[in-house]
């Protein structure tokens, strides 16, 4: 006697369901399917089928395609929205290949023709399960490398913030709170470049297993970004959360890896954020965040736990992208930007040697912003070298319509020293306006070229090249001015308005000047004094030798008339 126990028994394959409007194929169906071990209910009509499905889950349906009222296949599609459909088995006593080729299409596991036979029956049933087996595995490793970061096998950034909300939804409001603790590989970018991204990989995938030591089966471990790691901890005070990130830190910073025989080790930056009553996902992780960015910028231990004391960088960084947000549209619209022109005068003959060119930006309620915040909010976000070439083109633009044929000088950050496109557009622009480059002054604070020493002197020697002139500003504040002197061939020397604004009542600054003064004739260059307020210091400076004064007693910074 033939064996038509299904070979494998299948624990969550127990139920099935016969919808036939055939007695005999119903009765047939149903008797099979017990055969190989289901549990077997039967209706008779497509819609009878439907709302059975919709009250209980049944693993395998057995369908006749043409029925009175919702036929086979409407059925399979009505059940395809169901978060778990059961398997269909379609049965017709058409047997064509337009129906398998439909019924298959639709998401049906198997075709029969009738009348049904245990054989074709057992054999379709063992392989649609076979099927549907190898779907749930797929649909499991998908799931998993959904929830997974591939290369340190943690959690990723989506299952991680999924879990953090469950656990902020379920933390009693009389609980103690939990914490945020981001953690930056600092130089990661620095590694991948140098000894290639497989050692970049390494370097992640070590952290990874460090961090899993540290953290406890309660917390939470995530690769949350590229080169940033997410954790949550269960309860734990701010003081004890910094404690945490120093240990963190330590343990990190410990690890010695050798890439390309070199050794290496590494170093972070962790910012952090207690949980609080009531507090969303979003709250939390944005203070974490900010927080690492102070850490970046601001602290000296490259830690920083958030505290409501840091809302004041909160707004600071807010202001900044408001900022930010003003000059990319000024700058797609160069109507927005305007150059106002101060006149810096000869002290000897009280003529206007030349103008300083200063940048004004308007913010939306018509406010003239602070242009040293622009500038600076330019240097730190990437914008600085597209705002210094607007400001040249203006310039350069305007320079004809100066009075009396004289130059200008062009304020440029230190930034952009070592754009070569910088250089190239200078050179372009002048050319194409048939400009004398005898009446163009660049203006270089002493702070930028400090850090840019060389790119500074390359920059310096290729403009001077074209004839035009060159100005060290805010001379006087930093730590190394005579050197910048002796390694620049600088034109003019622009002492800090600190030095000239109390000329007259301070001694100090008063022997300052006249040393600048001594000094500035044995290298052959000219010294401008900024803020001269008053006739009294005017005539002091004049008397002391210093060149050009500018400044509000001999007139405001103006636009040039239209």
């Amino acid at each position: 006697m033939e064996d038509t126990t299904m070979s494998h028994a299948r624990p969550f394959a127990k139920t099935a369901l016969v919808v036939d409007d055939s007695p005999v194929e119903r009765a047939a169906g149903k008797a099979m399917l017990e055969k190989l071990g289901f549990v077997v209910t039967t209706v008779t009509s497509g819609d009878e089928a439907l709302h059975l499905l919709g009250e209980r889950h049944i693993d395998l349906v057995l369908c006749d395609i043409s029925m009175p009222g919702m036929g086979g296949l409407d059925l399979l599609d009505a059940t395809r929205t169901q978060s778990n459909p059961p398997m269909f088995i379609m049965a017709t006593m058409h047997n064509d290949a337009e129906h398998a080729i439909a019924s298959l299409r639709r998401g049906a596991y198997g075709y029969l023709a009738k009348p049904l036979r245990m054989p074709a029956l057992q054999k379709t049933v063992t392989e649609a399960l076979a099927r549907y087996d190898e779907e749930q595995i797929s649909a499991r490793q998908a799931q998993t490398l959904a929830r997974q970061d591939r290369l340190t096998g943690l959690v990723n950034k989506a299952e991680f913030s999924r879990q953090l909300e469950q656990r902020l939804h379920d933390t009693p409001a009389d609980a103690a709170s939990g914490a945020v603790l981001l953690v930056k590989i600092h130089g990661l970018n620095h590694i991948n470049h140098s000894y290639g991204r497989s050692a970049g990989d390494k370097v992640l995938q070590q952290a990874a297993a460090r961090l899993s030591l540290l953290v406890r089966p309660s917390d939470l471990l995530a690769r949350f970004s590229g080169d940033i790691f997410a954790l949550y901890f269960n309860e734990i005070p701010h003081p004890q959360l910094e404690q945490r990130a120093v240990g963190i830190a330590e343990e990190i910073e410990s690890l010695k890896m050798v890439l390309n025989g070199d050794a290496v080790s590494l170093a972070v930056v962790l910012g952090g954020a207690c949980a609080q009553a009531a507090m969303g996902i979003e709250d939390l992780l944005n203070r974490a965040d900010f927080a690492l960015h102070l850490a970046r910028e601001r602290s000296r231990n490259r830690i920083r736990i958030y505290s409501e004391a840091d809302e004041v960088h909160k707004r600071a960084l807010s202001d900044q992208l408001s900022t930010l947000a003003l000059v990319r549209a000024a700058l797609d619209d160069p109507r927005q930007l305007s150059m106002h022109y101060q006149p810096i005068i000869n002290l000897v003959s009280g003529q206007v040697s030349h103008f300083e060119a200063l940048l004004r930006l308007k913010d939306e309620n018509g406010k003239p912003c602070n242009t040293g915040e622009v500038v600076k909010t330019c240097e730190v976000f990437g914008l600085i070298g597209r705002v210094d070439r607007a400001v040249v083109k203006a310039c350069l633009d305007q320079v004809q319509s100066l009075p009396h044929g004289t130059g200008v000088a062009i304020n440029l950050s230190g930034k952009s020293i070592g754009d070569p496109e910088l250089l190239q557009f200078i050179e372009n622009s002048m050319e194409a306006l048939h400009i004398d480059p005898s009446r163009i002054i660049f203006e270089l604070t002493e702070t930028a070229a400090f850090y840019n020493l060389d790119e500074v002197r390359h920059f310096v020697r290729r403009i001077k090249s074209l004839g035009c002139r060159f100005a060290l500003d805010d001379f006087g504040v930093g730590f190394s001015s005579f050197y910048y002197i002796k390694e620049l061939a600088f034109d003019y020397l622009k002492l800090d308005g600190s030095f000239i604004a109390n000329l007259s009542r301070n001694p100090n600054d008063q022997v300052f000047v006249r040393a600048m003064v001594e000094i500035s004739r044995v290298f052959g260059l000219k010294v401008i004094a900024e803020w001269v307020e008053d006739r009294e210091t005017a005539e002091m400076l004049r008397g002391f030798g210093v060149a050009f004064g500018q400044g509000y007693f001999f007139g405001k910074p103006m636009p040039l008339p239209r």
